[in-house]
């Protein structure tokens, strides 16, 4: 089974994710420079990106090191409302003394096909300066639809799942909205890789996903393990784990 980490409130599980995001980027600042964090987007992640702006956090953390990406992006213009550049803007980046230059966002506004082969570069070009090693992130935060998607990597949308391309092009399969997304070559190139899921709603989606995620692969997070960070509410399933 994955590793499970269950809190009482989503308050204490953002509490222990700031906590691990000071002790992470604080030793990756002594031993390599950067420490590279990759974030999604939706509301789940609020509460997170709100206590990383706090008082309590925000003067210990060596902002200079920290990069940021994303998981994925709407094709929208940066100061839409269905940004998650912006979103996460106006929770927390907009009040922590990160360097512009280390914000790599995705251009929701550009031709998406062009920005998913702009944003795969970058990526790439990230690696000179975290001094030879072979990933590309230090922590993937992801989220989870109750439809079992993540980034924006639907069910239905296989050829995604195994593409060695770092980025692709997908649409919302109801909204058919144009999203860019970062596929499972760039998220497995990680160090770490932790789904952070709230309310029961939940649920169901993950008990399948944590206690049998081998037979469950029309999810599309089956096809990136990581560890699990979930509050009581959506850990409901797994009472006898």
């Amino acid at each position: 089974m994955q590793s499970l980490n269950i809190f009482s409130t989503p308050e204490e599980m953002a509490e222990e994710i700031a906590r691990r995001w000071h002790r992470g980027a604080k030793m990756a600042a002594k031993v390599q420079g950067v420490f590279s964090v990759t974030l999604s987007g939706g509301a789940t992640p609020l509460k997170v990106y709100k206590k990383m702006a706090s008082p309590l956090w925000v003067n210990k953390i060596p902002w200079d090191a920290v990069h940021i990406f994303w998981t994925d992006e709407r094709c929208v213009p940066p100061e839409s409302e269905e940004s998650n550049y912006q979103t996460i803007c106006r929770a927390f980046l907009n009040h922590v003394p990160i360097p512009e230059k280390n914000v790599h966002r995705i251009k929701g506004e550009e031709e998406p096909e062009k920005e998913s082969i702009r944003y795969a570069k970058e990526i790439k070009d990230h690696m000179m300066v975290r001094k030879g090693q072979d990933i590309f992130f230090d922590w993937v935060l992801l989220g989870l639809g109750v439809d079992g998607h993540t980034a924006s990597l639907f069910p239905g949308q296989e050829e995604f799942l195994k593409t060695s391309n770092l980025c692709e092009v997908a649409r919302h399969p109801e909204t058919h909205q144009t999203r860019i997304t970062l596929t499972p070559s760039a998220i497995q190139r990680s160090t770490c890789v932790t789904y952070h899921v709230i309310g029961q709603q939940k649920a169901r989606i993950v008990s399948e996903l944590v206690l049998k995620p081998e037979k469950n692969k029309k999810y599309p997070a089956a096809s990136i393990l990581g560890e699990w960070y979930l509050d009581k509410a959506a850990a409901f399933g797994l009472k006898s784990c």
